[in-house]
């Protein structure tokens, strides 16, 4: 029997695909999906390497954003009782948004922004969809190992926000810091607030981001501290995102060659 592959098998395969297709130069005319394949491989590297760029106010403002989460502490406890405290059926419906914001359906929503812009020929739109999809797919993985190296117990499973014991890879209890949920709502809701300029287009978006951290809270998921660093994070790296201009990104060229053997699927990237 064939067993059906799995999201994440289906979405490495349709990557790799598309990755073959660009690489053969079957993209045909349509130049600006190179363009723009080109913009995520430069930009993912830009924020690997940032930290070698820092400046002395880059490093003031990671300090206080340190600074702050370590602060936060003092109130967590406090924050998670008083949500704890406050359940009620409309809470329980208004924080029900962490499942469809904060997660896959960004991406998705993502994709989908992109695929209209390309349709419709809208180069702004086609670029809010690509800068969506950088924001969730980077600011994830920079949470991902966040949660690896801190390893903060959850508040679900522990009474203390001060429990930590990292590097457990699996143990879902041990991925508190920072909040997954908070850092790509607001990734994907800072790059849709900053493509257009309408006030209240704006306050849509970071209003339903902070919905989400929130909810992360209201459902015990997170201490607050959690949400605030992850909210820096989403906002830092999609504003890095946002302001990579097509100017900084064709000063490099990188090519993605698709690596597939019986028991593994990667890639190598070439500078050109």
């Amino acid at each position: 029997m064939i067993k059906r592959l799995s999201n994440h098998t289906q979405i490495t395969t349709i990557i790799l695909i598309l990755l073959l297709l660009f690489n053969k130069g079957i993209a045909g005319d349509i130049s600006y999906i190179r363009d723009d394949y080109q913009h995520s491989i430069h930009t993912g590297i830009g924020i690997i390497t940032a930290p070698i760029h820092f400046d002395r106010q880059d490093w003031r403002n990671t300090g206080l954003t340190l600074a702050g989460t370590i602060l936060f502490f003092n109130i967590d406890k406090p924050i998670q009782q008083l949500a704890l405290n406050n359940h009620n059926p409309i809470h329980n419906v208004l924080f029900k948004i962490d499942r469809i914001h904060g997660n896959k359906y960004d991406l998705y929503l993502a994709g989908s922004i992109y695929t209209f812009g390309i349709i419709t020929q809208k180069p702004a739109i086609r670029k809010a969809g690509l800068n969506a999809a950088e924001a969730y797919l980077f600011s994830g993985a920079i949470t991902g190992i966040g949660k690896v190296l801190f390893g903060r117990k959850r508040p679900y499973a522990s009474d203390s926000p001060l429990f930590f014991s990292p590097f457990h890879l699996t143990e879902n209890r041990y991925h508190s810091l920072p909040s997954g949920h908070t850092t790509v709502s607001f990734a994907v809701s800072t790059v849709m607030a900053k493509s257009w300029d309408n006030i209240g287009w704006k306050v849509f978006w970071y209003g339903n981001a902070g919905l989400v951290a929130a909810s992360r809270i209201y459902h015990n998921q997170h201490w607050f501290s959690d949400t605030f660093l992850g909210a820096i994070v989403g906002y830092s790296v999609a504003n890095y995102i946002v302001n990579s201009t097509p100017e900084k990104t064709s000063q490099k060229n990188y090519r993605i060659v698709p690596q597939v053997s019986i028991s593994s699927v990667g890639f190598d990237i070439y500078r050109n």
